[in-house]
């Protein structure tokens, strides 16, 4: 089934590293209020979800815990350490490749499709590691015959993509991200907004937050000539915060959800 303009926009955000399990991620609440925020008088229906796959990390990790929880020793370092496996495991995953990231990945195509095939218009909004998977699904999805006839926008599963503090530019992410595909035919362009803080060390990769100068992030996926199918702009902004701190301080700014509203507006 077509894409349905008429439908209310449906946003799916794809957090990235995080602790706990599904039921303590609340990400789409924060893209909620970031847009209602930011509509003024503009009437516009839309809906925010949220895509959780932090249960699958989760079992993924789960042979290690008990061998952390002797190596620590006392409860407190159990602890410590559990923590530190979910955030690093969560990476580790990613990284590999192998069957939770295939998974994570299969899972946040179905629920596109599932949106798909409903009619709704969808906007993916990924943080951090969750770009990485969005990033590669919307690829997967440009290479499947039927979607993406440029002239046509009603064959977009995904109509536009914002990442927040994404390490796609990180040469352990880059190596393995496939080169853009193109949407066949000529006219419009799907959109990409890339914000990062100069200070947030998942994009840099310093562990020191040391602040990054010349990001070429969009120039490393532009493609030329008439079958170029992505509009990718990179924005830099300040979240008057350091280090990590700015890393999950995205969700309130202003100017994402101004973008937001744009982007789904038009």
């Amino acid at each position: 089934m077509p894409v349905n303009p008429r439908n209310p926009r449906k946003l799916l955000v794809v957090h990235g590293v995080q602790t706990g399990t599904d039921a303590d991620q609340h990400q789409d609440q924060l893209i909620h209020d970031l847009i209602a925020g930011r509509l003024g008088d503009l009437k516009l229906e839309y809906d925010v979800e949220l895509y959780r796959y932090e249960n699958i990390n989760d079992r993924a990790t789960a042979p290690y815990q008990r061998l952390l929880e002797l190596i620590a020793g006392t409860p407190a370092g159990a602890v410590l350490a559990g923590e530190a496996l979910d955030l690093l495991g969560d990476v580790v995953i990613s990284v590999a490749d192998g069957g939770p990231a295939h998974e994570i990945r299969r899972g946040l195509r179905a629920r596109i499709l599932s949106e798909y095939a409903a009619g709704n218009p969808i906007y993916l909004v990924a943080h951090s590691l969750g770009s990485i998977y969005a990033f590669d699904v919307v690829n997967e999805l440009m290479h499947t015959p039927s979607c993406y006839l440029r002239l046509d926008r009603t064959t977009w599963p995904v109509q536009g993509l914002v990442t927040l503090g994404s390490p796609i530019g990180l040469s352990m992410f880059r190596k393995t991200r496939p080169a853009v595909s193109a949407l066949t035919g000529s006219g419009g362009f799907f959109r990409w907004r890339n914000y990062w803080d100069r200070t947030d060390p998942v994009v840099s990769g310093s562990f020191y937050g040391r602040p990054l100068v010349n990001y070429v992030r969009a120039e490393s996926y532009v493609m030329y000539g008439n079958d170029t199918g992505w509009i990718i702009r990179d924005r830099i902004v300040d979240t008057g915060k350091q280090w990590l701190f700015a890393h999950t301080g995205y969700w309130n700014l202003p100017v994402v959800g101004d973008e937001l509203v744009e982007m789904i507006a038009s």
